[in-house]
């Protein structure tokens, strides 16, 4: 191990790891005083020094504290905290050897490749976060995907070169075209005219799409129109997120209003691809999750699971989004599958498949950019795609609905 991976060895196992549970259990919306970082809650022994050890501070408190937090408890933070410096550093040497880069390539600057490697780590941090959480409780909290999505943001415009990378087709075939980071119109060139007005106007109005997204909402139809737009907007004036949300709006607005006027073209092409990824990617799970409920007359997916991918695509674009997409149920059903073998119980929360599906695109990226990208539309052709795959889903999962519905309702003889 050379100086960096030991730095990041004691990195993961002194902070990040630790961090990572308390994240877990103090992030959820109904915190629970697990993580030795907490305060202890009544009826919880209190705490001493070496019972805040990473790793070794767990064995010292299972057996104590398995009266209050059950049976073994102890063994998943003990597990996040062993393998956190194990897979920083083995994350470190995959980014490093230029594993997310297609093969063939002249040297790439391991700068860029450092870079590659703090996205990927940030985003895979966070994705740990909201999985569990969401396995404990099924939601994902916007205390991990607002500031993971800003995270994604401001990288964008820092550190441009972050981002998933892609071959150009070369002049010559024997040749190895170069290689640029994904941005918005990716696999196609980008698109000039949105250096200017248009860019920037699309830009506001996903950052304005997701911050509305984000506000507590409530469409009450039953007592007519006029009653349901003034029941919305009076939860809106009484919600206490909406002055914070106010703010964010105001002051992304703001930002990306002036990046547009003084950044490179380089850092706006980036930062408007992270905001296309906060809108398409965000776009394609909620159209999903209102055509399913639509659909199934319940909820298929909670709105957890946009912001999660919004987030997801404010780092890598919406192109991985996608992709992901179309991946995290295989994950999912072969975990239902076990899980009803063990358990008989089939229901499960969405997120953690989703960042399933993220992490193996992410891993496997040269490899699924190449069998993928043929299918990728330029965004203009987008919507009118999404609209209709929409359409077309809603229309089998009603009928899926409708046949499954008559199967049961029908008595066997």
């Amino acid at each position: 191990m050379n100086g960096i991976e030991i730095a990041l060895s004691l990195f993961g196992l002194l902070l990040l790891g630790p961090f990572l549970n308390f994240a877990i259990y103090s992030f959820a919306y109904f915190p629970r005083p697990i993580s030795p970082w907490q305060n202890p809650a009544e009826g919880v022994p209190k705490r001493s020094r070496l019972n805040q050890l990473p790793i070794f501070g767990w064995l010292t408190r299972g057996k104590r504290e398995s009266e209050i937090f059950g049976r073994f408890y102890w063994i998943r933070p003990l597990l996040i905290e062993l393998g956190t410096p194990i897979c920083l550093v083995l994350l470190y040497r995959y980014c490093t050897n230029g594993a997310f880069m297609p093969m063939g390539l002249p040297a790439i600057p391991f700068s860029t490749l450092q870079h590659q490697f703090i996205a990927f780590a940030s985003l895979t941090a966070l994705m740990t976060v909201a999985t569990f959480i969401d396995f404990d409780e099924r939601t994902i909290p916007d205390f991990v995907t607002i500031p993971g999505t800003l995270l994604g943001l401001i990288g964008a415009i820092v550190i441009p070169d972050w981002r998933l990378h892609e071959s150009i087709p070369p002049v010559f075939p024997a040749l190895v075209g170069p290689t640029l980071p994904m941005q918005a119109n990716s696999p196609f060139e980008w698109d000039a005219t949105l250096n200017g007005s248009t860019g920037l106007m699309l830009g506001l109005i996903f950052w304005s799409g997701w911050c509305f997204g984000l506000a507590d909402r409530r469409w009450i139809s039953r007592r007519g129109l006029p009653k349901a737009i003034e029941y919305f907007f009076e939860r809106l004036r009484r919600s206490p997120s909406t002055l914070f949300l106010g703010i964010l709006w105001i002051v992304g607005l703001a930002g990306i209003i002036t990046a547009h006027a003084m950044v490179s073209a380089t850092q706006w092409e980036s930062l408007l691809s992270s905001l296309f990824g906060i809108g398409l990617g965000g776009m394609l799970v909620w159209g999903f999750r209102l055509v399913a409920r639509l659909a199934l007359k319940q909820e298929a997916l909670g709105f957890g699971d946009v912001t999660l991918m919004a987030m997801i695509g404010s780092i890598f674009g919406w192109q991985i989004v996608w992709m992901a997409f179309f991946i995290a149920p295989i994950c999912g059903l072969i975990f239902v599958i076990i899980s009803w073998i063990v358990t008989r119980d089939n229901s499960t929360p969405f997120g953690p498949y989703l960042c399933a599906g993220t992490l193996y695109a992410m891993l496997d990226w040269v490899r699924l950019w190449d069998w993928f990208q043929i299918y990728f539309l330029p965004p203009i052709f987008i919507l009118p795609f999404l609209a209709v795959m929409l359409v077309a889903l809603g229309i089998m999962l009603w009928v899926v609905h409708r046949v499954k519905s008559s199967l049961i309702a029908t008595p066997h003889s």
